[in-house]
């Protein structure tokens, strides 16, 4: 079977935190014909190409630094790297470094706006089932209701 086909068969283990990874579990797979862990086989699917193995080395090292937090070395590892990975690569180290700033302030402060984005989810999906409120007023209020801002009155 071609790498590239292999490739699209195992997705998930490339994007996958390298200390997430399975060592333990084996689990024969028809493509090898032969019992393989996660990490066999990814390290197999690397190994038949330099340019994979050096984007995927370049990924594992930028989810450390960001999950580590830390933006010094975050820079150092796109500006060495460059020349080496695959062109989808290159691209996101050009998308990333366009926006530098934007991400030494994530990385810098724990701020985020996921329980708004969350909220305003929560109304769209609500708008979508209610076909439309004849009243605003009972549209708010159901809206105050479902996110806990107001509490039914009761007799």
């Amino acid at each position: 079977m071609s790498s590239i086909c292999t490739a699209l068969i195992f997705p998930r283990s490339f994007l996958k935190d390298q200390t997430k990874l399975d060592y333990k579990n084996y689990t024969y797979h028809r493509c090898f014909k032969k019992h393989m862990c996660e990490v066999e086989i990814l390290h197999y699917l690397i190994d038949l190409d330099s340019e994979l193995k050096a984007s995927y080395e370049l990924y594992q090292y930028v989810q450390h630094c960001i999950k580590i937090k830390d933006f010094e070395l975050l820079k150092k590892t796109l500006e060495n790297k460059q020349n080496i990975v695959s062109s989808y690569m290159k691209t996101a180290i050009k998308t990333i470094n366009k926006s530098i700033n934007y991400v030494e302030n994530t990385l810098k402060y724990g701020y985020n706006n996921s329980i708004l984005e969350g909220s305003n989810n929560k109304i769209k999906v609500m708008k979508r089932i209610s076909f439309g409120y004849r009243s605003f007023y009972h549209f708010r209020n159901r809206i105050f209701i479902t996110q806990n801002l107001a509490k039914i009155k009761t007799a």
